[in-house]
């Protein structure tokens, strides 16, 4: 045997285990549903991002974990497919006059899955107690939550409870501004009208957890994930594949009366290489495939149209424009990222054009010319945030200023990506345009996701590439990646989600006052004034808007593609054969 014969042989091996090895072909019984649906059946699906950092909500930080997350645990509010508040354990709300109270009413009929963490493994009735317990986990900094930003300066004694929990302190025992009505009712009272406050709710950290599983699995939570969700964990491979199955005392049922969900299992895997994803997708191994190769890309879409080209159109295709936006983040504490001159010189070397067009094959949805907001915001247009394009002499002026004429005594910087394809092209190009421009020395290194992550949060990179998918659907969510009221006094603090650390106190002043207007307009002005502000001062060099495309197996149904691109399985199926 050969050494390529060999290399075929394992590589067939590895894959061909993602998907059933030797065993004998799942044999799947559906059996009808109201208004023409069907129960039954595996839905394979595949992430090219790899290995979630783990599914406690509160150290949630990437899409990809928060895409699984969606199957097993209920928040208080979540989004339609219109990206429409519509309600999940809250059936109803109110929020007071002033913007300052709101007073959530809850499901009575919500239970957690059953586990090993309950007295006779049996599930309990979620209260609102839950939900209290889920969020003040958000702020306290021992269960090394990364989402207290949404809790800080705006929940009243959020602040007070994690400063004392820092201190060692017990007291406050909670965080007084989530207060617990009766079983069935809970009320946050905020310290000023924060407008975007009831859409954060949607992101992970309204995941609601059980304190029995938190304190039976202790530091093993985050792989041993327990909510009330459509699907219940089961089991984890790492870096191999994660199985779930169907929730089968779950409380939501469609408007015809069939209880959710209808698949009886997911199963997804975790391959790297879109190439393979591809591939499987092809051979009919898996049942959706989100993303589409930059090499392949031609061969699939005809650009002129965004449409399959044979034989993918007998496929379900999808495109959307994304709540997405890829950049390259700099730290801007530190050299040589910290003058502002090096940033805007490296931005303005740049020719984004020349990358979605040559580099990715015109995928995305456009060139990220304007500012770090996505072209898909209601009543947001980008085009009043003036950005960076290519511009090779005012570079070159740039970098000069900043003392590095010609790149002269510019140390060599490391340029930390993860795997994704699409990611280490783009980062190979812009290693030459730098090179080629400002006369500087960038090297590449790949990492894991979830290290890359850490890291940056850390403050322990200068450079590094990586994208943000939009939380919910207001501008502040991208705008606030760059606010300075966000980064940690003590610089040995993760800085989640602004990791550049970046700080400008007049932006920060105007999108203050975006967040506490109830005018869309009035707040729509202070978020272009607060985008343009930073933007001027390149805490990060963006890239491309993404543009979102999925193929799916011809008999999944109602699995529709948003700008978030959510992973919304519960009201899917399989149309029966």
């Amino acid at each position: 045997m050969n050494i390529r014969q060999t290399i075929f042989l394992v590589l067939f091996s590895f894959v061909f285990s993602f998907f059933g090895g030797c065993s004998k072909p799942e044999v799947t019984t559906f059996h009808q549903a109201k208004d023409g649906k069907f129960y039954g059946g595996t839905f394979r699906l595949n992430m090219v991002r790899g290995n979630p950092n783990g599914l406690d909500p509160v150290i949630i930080n990437s899409k990809l974990a928060d895409d699984i997350a969606l199957q097993i645990y209920d928040r208080l509010i979540t989004f339609d497919s219109l990206l429409n508040v519509v309600p999940e354990l809250a059936n109803r709300w109110e929020i007071s006059p002033d913007g300052k109270l709101y007073t959530f009413h809850l499901r009575t009929d919500a239970y957690f899955h059953d586990n090993k963490c309950f007295p006779n493994g049996k599930g309990r009735k979620l209260t609102a107690r839950d939900v209290e317990y889920s969020l003040t986990r958000c702020c306290n900094p021992k269960t090394r939550s990364v989402h207290f930003w949404a809790f800080n300066e705006r929940v009243v004694g959020a602040a007070e409870y994690n400063k004392a929990r820092l201190s060692g302190n017990n007291s406050p025992e909670s965080v007084s501004g989530i207060r617990v009505m009766d079983d069935s009712t809970l009320q946050i009272e905020l310290l000023r009208a924060n407008a975007p406050f009831l859409l954060t709710l949607a992101n992970s950290l309204g995941c609601v957890v059980p304190h029995e599983a938190v304190e039976y699995y202790g530091a093993d939570f985050f792989q041993n994930p327990v909510g009330t969700g459509p699907f219940i964990f089961e089991k984890w491979e790492h870096d191999r594949q994660m199985n779930l199955r169907r929730n089968p005392v779950y409380w939501q049922h469609d408007k015809a009366g069939n209880q959710l969900p209808f698949y009886d299992n997911v199963a997804i895997s975790f391959i790297k290489d879109d190439k393979v994803q591809l591939q499987e997708f092809s051979k009919g191994n898996l049942d959706e495939c989100f993303t589409i190769p930059t090499e392949f890309f031609d061969n699939v879409v005809d650009n002129a149209t965004r449409t399959p080209k044979p034989p993918y159109n007998k496929y379900i295709f999808q495109a959307k424009p994304a709540m997405c936006t890829w950049f390259l983040d700099f730290l801007c504490t530190k050299p040589p990222f910290n003058n502002a001159d090096v940033r805007r010189a490296f931005s303005l070397a740049i020719d984004r054009e020349k990358i979605v067009k040559y580099v990715l094959r015109n995928a995305p949805f456009a060139p990220a010319i304007h500012g770090i907001t996505p072209p898909v915001m209601p009543n947001y247009p980008i085009d009043s945030i003036v950005g960076f394009g290519i511009d090779l002499p005012k570079a070159r002026e740039y970098m000069a200023k900043a003392g590095y004429p010609n790149g002269k005594g510019f140390p060599v910087v490391t340029l930390h990506i993860y795997t994704e394809p699409r990611l280490v092209q783009v980062a190979e190009a812009v290693q030459k345009m730098l090179s080629e421009a400002l006369n500087v020395r960038v090297e590449i290194k790949t990492i894991q996701f979830a290290e890359l992550l850490s890291l940056a949060e850390q403050g322990n990179l200068n450079f590094w590439g990586t994208r943000w998918y939009g939380d919910y659907p207001d501008a502040e969510n991208f705008i606030n990646l760059l606010d300075g009221a966000l980064v940690p006094k003590n610089e040995t603090e993760p800085s989640y989600p602004n990791s550049t650390r970046y700080s400008n106190p007049t932006a920060t002043v105007a999108l203050n006052k975006a967040v506490a207007s109830t005018d869309v307009v009035e707040r729509s002005n202070y978020y272009r004034q607060a985008e343009s502000l930073a933007m001027k001062d390149a805490p990060a060099l963006m890239l491309f808007y993404e543009m979102h495309y999925r193929m799916l197996q011809p008999n999944v149904r109602n699995y529709p593609l948003d700008a978030m691109a959510r992973v919304v399985l519960k009201n899917s199926w399989f149309e029966g054969k």
